[in-house]
């Protein structure tokens, strides 16, 4: 890695689903001039767009949002097929009685927040959103009719003890699509990867290098991830197995299909065109410029 950047600022996403990427991270030392800085993504989707860090796990939204100034890695992401475990919305109501209730949002996630709008829209059903924190049942009592529970919150509680109904978004998702879904991708900011190509090429390798690694580890991730929350290794293993890291045709179909829904929900002005690009160093990235609509 050869360049004339201080440090390299990676971001890390807070919650246990992205320890099997960083495994080596945690395990190995970091090679002089990186930097992780670990937070919630919200925060970390924030400070990539100030210029805050160079290359970060990131929400699928926020790339959305942002596809005129980031690039994707490639061979990353954040998805599921199937029941994620870790988004969730809970109520004591059926979902179509959701119409006109309070649904309490949280404020760590842009994705979650935005896939749950959309099932919303796309089952005519019209509830007041309301942001707050949910990290425990008794966030809810007495304050909304639902709420969306993400990351660790999710795991740690029985919120099916607390709830009468309890909606794995992902899966949701997958029966009304047939897709998998994206809740996160690794981008790096434009300006940083036109003017550090070399940079980019090495971290790349890095996060994948450490991402197979992880995957071999998967037991051993698990029992760390699932001490570290005070859950169950079989259930934090099982969280891990339902996971999937690489980014193919499937995943880039979710995207198409995912940023056409925002934009017909009037979250975001356009639809990325997504494409396939590559850098200087003939390293392969998904490439997003903004479409040209009527």
């Amino acid at each position: 890695m050869n360049n004339k950047h201080n440090k390299i600022k990676i971001g890390r996403i807070s919650y246990i689903n992205v320890d099997p990427v960083y495994y080596q991270f945690d395990h190995e030392p970091m090679p002089e001039g990186i930097q992780v800085i670990s937070q919630p993504p919200a925060v970390l989707n924030h400070m990539l767009s100030n210029n805050e860090l160079d290359i970060s796990s990131v929400s699928t939204s926020a790339f959305a949002r942002n596809s005129d100034q980031w690039l994707i890695l490639p061979d990353l992401s954040i998805s599921c097929y199937g029941r994620v475990m870790s988004v969730l919305l809970v109520s004591g109501h059926r979902f179509e009685e959701l119409d006109g209730k309070v649904i309490l949002l949280t404020d760590e996630s842009a994705t979650a927040v935005d896939l749950l709008k959309l099932l919303f829209f796309l089952n005519n059903i019209h509830p007041v959103f309301q942001i707050g924190k949910i990290k425990s049942p008794e966030d809810l009592a007495g304050f909304a009719e639902a709420g969306l529970v993400i990351g660790d919150a999710a795991l740690k509680h029985k919120w099916q003890n607390h709830f009468t109904h309890v909606w794995d978004l992902c899966e949701m998702w997958n029966n009304m699509t047939g897709l998998p879904f994206v809740f996160g991708l690794w981008a790096v900011r434009k300006s940083f990867a036109q003017k550090y190509p070399e940079t980019i090429s090495f971290v790349k390798k890095m996060l994948n290098k450490s991402k197979q690694n992880g995957l071999r580890n998967i037991s051993m991730i698990s029992r760390l991830s699932a001490l570290k929350l005070g859950i169950d290794d079989e259930l934090c293993e099982t969280y891990f197995n339902s996971m999937n890291y690489s980014f193919g045709e499937q995943e880039f179909s979710c995207l198409k299909e995912f940023f056409k829904g925002l934009y017909a929900l009037k979250i975001i002005k356009q639809p990325p065109d997504i494409s396939f690009d590559n850098n200087a160093c003939g390293v392969a990235i998904w490439c997003s410029e903004k479409q040209t609509h009527p």
